[in-house]
């Protein structure tokens, strides 16, 4: 509450965050009036499945009781333009024993205003790299009957490494502000330089003005979602009653300006202004000179922090691959002992870095279109309440050509001349392989017998005839294969 105008800006991820901020927001129309004696005391929700409660305050205690332990009185004057001076007195903040807070501003008979402000003394409120933070409270705001200058407020300060605040670079994070008595709120993030910069200080990156319907007269729950589950898509929601109000993106801020705004320590602070900047703004008036009355009270149910943690990580060892590199052969994943079992195991497999299509199963057999080429192979685990994790194994030798099935070829016939010899290449495979036929007399080539079938002629008696099949198939090597010899040719 540093600078004239003021807001909240959120980042989150509501998804996660729901089942929790479904269990503490909600309008309290329906049982709460505007007067306190009336109020039903709620205590802050336990933490949804997946987060731990690390602060929670529901202010029970007697009637006129001073704020517990927790909170750190802050006294005296702000620099925002506020005229109450504020106090540790128990006319100022004190349990109203009804199970709520109460942070009530007084007029003295001089005209001199006092109020309160309070902070935890819990300092280290933060959002783990992969985790979420939700700082949540469920308040009614003051309701006299005159209102103008009234500037309740729940928000948060963030530390530097030192514990120190640099405002605006270590993050203000407006979880709620109402001025002058209206059914509305602002909601504003701070961050980067005291003027300008990327946040636009000094007013901020700000929701504006929000209806708040109910807002003055029942409890109704404010929040700040830090959500920080993906790397470089970080985000801060503000919620009322569970609704998201504005949202500030990771991606629209320099790395800089958003891990010294968002990566750090917080602290939460609960005041009741009087006057001051925001008030004047929206008024277009001298909110402190305004007649105002005594006495309005900001009632607070109760005020918790809520943290999830980065989910652990499996136990993924690198995968290796066994078998020889080569058309036609077989290579299968050796995945590892993933942990903890069972986890389930995607595979897809790549040449040269290049996903092959088709291939995802825990084996594979190069293809032709792979001869010369590097396989590798990705294996990705998942198992639900864990981040999916990928890796891959390191990559084979170039793939080489196959081997193929290459049988000995044989002749049927008669060795004579004018009857025909017929080749049987027998199978060869795989299928299909495309086969060439030479005929031979005593090894040299027969110049055009290059068929299946010979007939063989007068220049070729008392020679012996064989024949070559030669198979070829692409990104296979090719084989020659040469038949037993046949009687001498006679005539």
């Amino acid at each position: 509450m540093r600078r004239i105008m003021t807001g909240l800006a959120a980042l989150a991820a509501l998804a996660v965050a729901m089942p929790l901020l479904g269990a503490i927001g909600g309008s309290a129309d329906a049982a709460e009036s505007a007067a306190p004696a009336a109020a039903v005391a709620l205590a802050a929700p336990a933490a949804a499945e997946g987060w731990t409660t690390v602060f929670a305050d529901d202010f029970d205690g007697a009637a006129g009781s001073p704020v517990g332990p927790a909170w750190i009185h802050e006294l005296g004057t702000w620099g925002t333009g506020a005229v109450d001076r504020t106090t540790d007195s128990t006319a100022n903040v004190f349990l109203d024993g009804a199970g709520n807070l109460a942070v009530r501003a007084l007029r003295d008979q001089a005209g001199a205003w006092t109020s309160g402000r309070i902070i935890t003394r819990d300092t280290s409120f933060s959002a783990p790299a992969g985790g979420q933070l939700l700082m949540t409270a469920s308040i009614r705001q003051p309701n006299p009957v005159q209102a103008t200058g009234y500037w309740p407020a729940f928000w948060a300060l963030g530390l530097d490494e030192n514990g120190a605040i640099d405002w605006p670079r270590t993050g203000e994070i407006d979880i709620l502000e109402a001025v002058n008595g209206t059914s509305q709120v602002i909601q504003t993030f701070h961050c980067d330089l005291v003027d300008a910069g990327e946040c636009d200080e000094p007013y901020g990156l700000t929701s504006g003005l929000q209806d708040c319907a109910g807002c003055l007269t029942a409890f109704h729950t404010y929040s700040a979602l830090v959500d920080r589950r993906v790397a470089g898509q970080e985000r801060l929601q503000f919620l009322v009653d569970g609704e998201v109000r504005h949202t500030v993106e990771q991606a629209g801020l320099s790395a800089e300006a958003w891990s010294a705004a968002i990566g750090n320590d917080y602290f939460l602070i609960l005041n009741l202004a009087i006057g001051g900047g925001l008030p004047n703004g929206v008024c277009g008036c001298d909110s402190a000179s305004t007649p105002k009355s005594s006495g309005g009270t900001m009632s607070v149910d109760h005020v918790a922090v809520y943290r999830s943690e980065a989910p652990a990580a499996l136990g993924a060892p690198t995968p290796s691959i066994q078998g020889t590199p080569k058309v036609g052969s077989t290579l299968t994943v050796q995945p590892g002992a993933w942990t903890p079992a069972p986890v389930a195991l995607a595979y897809q497999w790549s040449a040269d870095g290049v996903a092959l299509s088709g291939a995802t199963a825990a084996a594979y057999t190069p293809t032709s279109g792979t001869v010369g080429k590097r396989i590798s192979v990705t294996v990705t685990g998942t198992k639900a309440g864990y981040p999916a994790e990928s890796r891959t194994a390191p990559p084979t030798a170039v793939v080489a050509k196959g081997t193929l099935t290459a049988p000995t070829p044989t002749i049927t016939g008669t060795a004579k001349v004018g009857s025909t010899l017929t080749a049987k290449t027998g199978t060869w495979g795989p299928a299909p392989v495309a086969v060439k036929y030479q005929w031979r007399a005593d090894g040299t080539a027969i110049s055009g017998a290059t068929a299946a079938t010979y007939v063989p002629t007068t220049s070729v008696v008392g020679t012996r005839i064989t024949v070559s099949v030669t198979g070829t198939k692409t990104g296979w090597t090719s084989a020659v294969r040469t038949s037993a010899a046949t009687a001498a040719v006679v005539r």
